[in-house]
């Protein structure tokens, strides 16, 4: 739950940035933050498929994904 609400929060102040066309990098240790939950994501993503959960494997992937589309956006400058 605790990375769910770390990426709405992410989402939220990307997309109001996205508004303002300002993009400004986030600050290193948020970035590491969101890195490794990109890598956590994709680690449960794979326990899950590898157990057969399709469903919730999916969610986790789909989680990585937008980590990382945040991470590039707002991290990879």
């Amino acid at each position: 739950m605790k990375f769910i609400t770390f990426l709405a929060i992410c989402l939220l102040i990307t997309s109001t940035s996205l508004a303002s066309k300002e993009i400004e990098s986030y600050p290193k240790e948020t970035c590491q933050g969101i890195y490794k939950a990109i890598g956590t994501f994709l680690a449960l993503a794979d326990t899950e498929w590898k157990q057969g959960n399709s469903e919730k494997a999916m969610f986790y992937s789909t989680a990585s994904a937008n980590y990382a589309t945040i991470y590039k956006t707002v991290c990879k400058r």
